[in-house]
Order: C-alpha cells, then sequence, then structure tokens
C-alpha cells in the first residue's frame, strides 16, 4: 500500500486491511514521501504484520508498486490504496479462489463507491469471466486496482511489471499486458470500499488517463491488424459507452467498425469469438436505443438539419 500524504482516511484504510478474517498475510506500507501526519499514523501501530518502508522522497507509487513486488514473500500480492476500505472477507475469498483456479492470475472484485452521494461515477467492474474481461479490456479497464490479488511468482518470473510512463493507467496497461497470456477474473461480490479524491478527478489526470488509454487501445487493435487512426478510437470509445451521437452516419460507422472487429479476430484468433460477437451486438443495441431516444427528444430544427446532413453524406467523425 503507497502512502502520499492520506492522513485523512489512513487508519480507517490500515485498520480494514489489519482487521481481515484470512490473518495469516504480511502487510507492505511505502510512505511515498508524505508531509502530512502519514508516518506518524503508520508508526502508531505495532502489528507484526507491517512491514513499514520509509522515503522522504516523493517518487510515484508506481515505483513503490514495483519494489512491493519484489519485497514481498508471500505467494499472492494485494493491492490495497490508502484511503479505500477492504471488506473484511476480502482476503479470504480472493484466497480460496485463487487457490481453487490455479489458472488465473489476477483476480480482483466488485466494488462499492464511499462518497458518491448524487451522481456516482462509471463502475467499470461488471464482467468476471476470463474471455469475456479480456474483450472488455479492449475497451476499458475491466478491473478495479486496488481490489486484486496477484500471483507472485507469474508478476517475478514474467517481469509483468508496472511501466510508470503510463502512470495514471499502469493498471490498465499492465491487465491489457497480461490478458496476452494469462487469465484474470473478478468476483461477482463487492470486495472493497473505493474512494474518489480530488486528485483522481482532476482535469489534468483525466486528461493524461484518457491520452494512455487510448494509446493501450490502440495497441490492442494492433494485435488485431488494425493500425487506427485518432477518428477509429473516438468511434471505438463511443461504442463503448453507448453514446449514441446525433449524426445519421453514426450508427453506420459503428457497424462498419464492429464488422471490422470480427473480420480480424477471425484472421488473428486473439478473443472468443462467439463472446466477442455477443459483445459487440450490445453495444451496438444500447448505441442504437441511446440514438433513437435523442433523436426522439430533438427540436424540429434539428431534426432537419439530421436529415440534410444524412441526404448529403455529411461525415461527421473524422
Amino acid at each position: 500500500m503507497p502512502v502520499y500524504n492520506a492522513g485523512e482516511y489512513l487508519r480507517e484504510a490500515i485498520e480494514s486491511v489489519l482487521n481481515q478474517t484470512f490473518t495469516d498475510f504480511e502487510f507492505l506500507i511505502y510512505n511515498d514521501g508524505s508531509t502530512d501526519s502519514s508516518k506518524q499514523i503508520i508508526r502508531s501501530y505495532n502489528d507484526p504484520r507491517i512491514r513499514f518502508f520509509d522515503d522522504d522522497d516523493n517518487l510515484g507509487y508506481t515505483v513503490r508498486l514495483n519494489h512491493g513486488i519484489t519485497a514481498a514473500t508471500g505467494k499472492y500480492i494485494a493491492r490495497m490504496d490508502s484511503d479505500d476500505v477492504s471488506l473484511p472477507e476480502r482476503f479470504d475469498r480472493q484466497y480460496r479462489f485463487m487457490e481453487d483456479n490455479p489458472d488465473i492470475i489476477v483476480c480482483g472484485g466488485r466494488f462499492e463507491f464511499l462518497n458518491t452521494a448524487g451522481n456516482k461515477p462509471f463502475n467499470w467492474v461488471s464482467f468476471f469471466d476470463p474471455d469475456d474481461i479480456k474483450i472488455n479490456l479492449l475497451f476499458d479497464c475491466a478491473i478495479c486496482h486496488p481490489s486484486v490479488i496477484m500471483r507472485k511468482d507469474v508478476l517475478k518470473e514474467g517481469q509483468f511489471m508496472y511501466r510508470e510512463d503510463y502512470e495514471p493507467s499502469e493498471d490498465y496497461e499492465l491487465w491489457s499486458r497480461l490478458s496476452k497470456t494469462h487469465k484474470m477474473a473478478n468476483l461477482d461480490t463487492a470486495v472493497l470500499l473505493y474512494r474518489v479524491n480530488e486528485t483522481q478527478v482532476s482535469a489534468l489526470r483525466n486528461e493524461r488517463q484518457r491520452a494512455n488509454k487510448f494509446l493501450i487501445i490502440k495497441q490492442q487493435l494492433k494485435a488485431l491488424g488494425i493500425q487506427a487512426t485518432d477518428a477509429d478510437l473516438r468511434i471505438h470509445d463511443a461504442l463503448f459507452f453507448g453514446l449514441g451521437i446525433l449524426t445519421a452516419d453514426y450508427l453506420p460507422k459503428l457497424n462498419a467498425w464492429t464488422s471490422l472487429l470480427l473480420k480480424q479476430n477471425k484472421i488473428h484468433g486473439i478473443y472468443h469469438p462467439a463472446k466477442l460477437e455477443a459483445y459487440l451486438k450490445m453495444l451496438l443495441q444500447k448505441n442504437a436505443q441511446s440514438h433513437r431516444a435523442q433523436l426522439k427528444g430533438a427540436g424540429l430544427k434539428f431534426k432537419m438539419l439530421y436529415l440534410l446532413k444524412k441526404v448529403l453524406k455529411w461525415n461527421s467523425i473524422r
């Protein structure tokens, strides 16, 4: 668990780990140059399971995560953020799942938001089967990073480390890399309470995360033999989020794009064919419903412009 100026929520996070029903673990905590009370809070615990790594320099959490992979002595590595809460049976559930499923390398789980009264952010954990997760990774990060447990030997032997240059999308990059050769799963039960903080929703962070996300998607599309343009990536993203953009050429472009994905997957065999087809069909249906609803609610002037652009075969997404 990397820690940087997390004093406000740190005790709750630490105690949620120490109070797990599964008790046989070591707890690696990294102080990444905190200037608040974080160090004092960590030192106030004398639980022998805690291994405290203190540093006055703020090197970034990805550096600490990679050190943790090499320093950990257990069979599995569980991730934790310093402002989240692990539910009491998290470790027990995930440990038993990993023991029962030796082919699974990473196991995440459902999570619930802690502090999002009103409009809740997008919850990106909705698939649990390894094939479905691999397909979902073609569009978005399908696994909640602080909810995971991972096999340490596979990470170390395969040199699967986090890439600092992909922060704050280092987890998505690692999952997409692992998915090429290994299986990942999510538990269909909540294991974590996830806190959204001001840093996570900053404009700068979101911009960097979106740029990294498109780069990761572009690499996966390249494996399918697709050299995606910026316009392709915008179509791909709109397809996933079901935006239903109100232009006459939107749905035809989605159909053409999904047909290309299916065609290239038939050639390269990266994704489960039937599951990919079902997934893309679901996304197309979601977009068609959104498109119809928006068009129905549009004003007369907009509808006339919509029809005119349809006649002119207006290229709206380029």
